[in-house]
């Protein structure tokens, strides 16, 4: 492999190395990646990526990644790859995307939106009903090996000879939303409309390995997403910004015909 063979140098824990100009943080042959580099990779992450990639320990993945990229880029190269028209197409794709989400980034700025609450909560509000944390619910009940036992203590408890306690170790199952796929011979049950906090499900439910008699426990019904709630925010955020975007993409792209007008055809 041509990792192999290339010089990659990176900047020691000591913050000097023989191999990288002043400033920078690593080369790849003759290339060179500094701070400018990390920030730029940087700038094209979503909110939460920043958060994942602060700091120092997170700037090092980026530069490990970055130094990654050009390895490959430089093995594919040496291999004649970079004559292939495909590849130079692709190559060129990947820098017009990198270009036009860091200009997009400049004109638009993430943080700068982030920092817009008046507009935020218009759309927020404007938006509530499509915000809506779904109902949750969660069964109680005892918990039975085979059907017949369960069917058995599920009359029981219909006749009203005896109750869920007596029927031995009631145990609950966690808040969850209705999942269907996951749960479907539960959650159609526990989610019925007409249920209440404490009726009797009007089956055995099967849950895990196990037949559950019970109840329903507790139910929240759907509600808005609070507007301070992180991922509700960040949906927000870029609800908002799309449109913004949209703008300054399309402002770019009409600088750049005008810049770059299309040759004519020949008479």
């Amino acid at each position: 492999m041509r990792s192999a063979v290339l010089v990659v140098t990176l900047v020691s824990a000591c913050g000097t190395d023989a191999g990288v100009p002043p400033g920078k943080l690593a080369r790849v042959g003759d290339v060179v990646f500094g701070p400018e580099d990390v920030a730029a990779v940087s700038a094209q992450l979503g909110a939460y990526a920043q958060l994942r990639f602060a700091g120092a320990e997170g700037s090092g993945t980026l530069l490990m990644s970055l130094v990654d990229a050009e390895v490959l880029a430089q093995e594919a190269m040496s291999r004649g790859l970079g004559d292939d028209p495909r590849a130079q197409h692709a190559l060129l794709e990947e820098i017009a995307a990198v270009y036009l989400s860091a200009e997009l980034e400049r004109r638009v700025p993430y943080a700068e939106v982030a920092a817009d609450t008046a507009a935020l909560l218009a759309w927020y509000a404007a938006h509530e009903d499509s915000l809506l944390q779904p109902e949750q619910r969660s069964a109680e009940g005892v918990t039975f090996e085979h059907w017949v036992a369960a069917e058995r203590a599920q009359a029981a408890l219909e006749l009203g000879t005896t109750t869920l306690e007596e029927l031995g170790e009631v145990v609950y199952t966690p808040l969850q939303v209705r999942d269907d796929r996951e749960f479907p011979g539960f959650h159609a049950v526990l989610f019925d409309p007409g249920l209440a906090t404490g009726d009797r499900l009007p089956r055995p439910v099967p849950v895990g390995e196990t037949l559950l008699v019970g109840r329903l426990r507790e139910r929240i019904a759907a509600a808005p997403a609070p507007f301070d709630d992180p991922a509700t925010r960040e949906r927000v955020v870029e609800a908002v910004r799309a449109p913004r975007l949209e703008a300054a993409r399309a402002a770019l792209l009409a600088e750049l015909a005008d810049r770059y007008p299309e040759p004519r055809a020949a008479p």
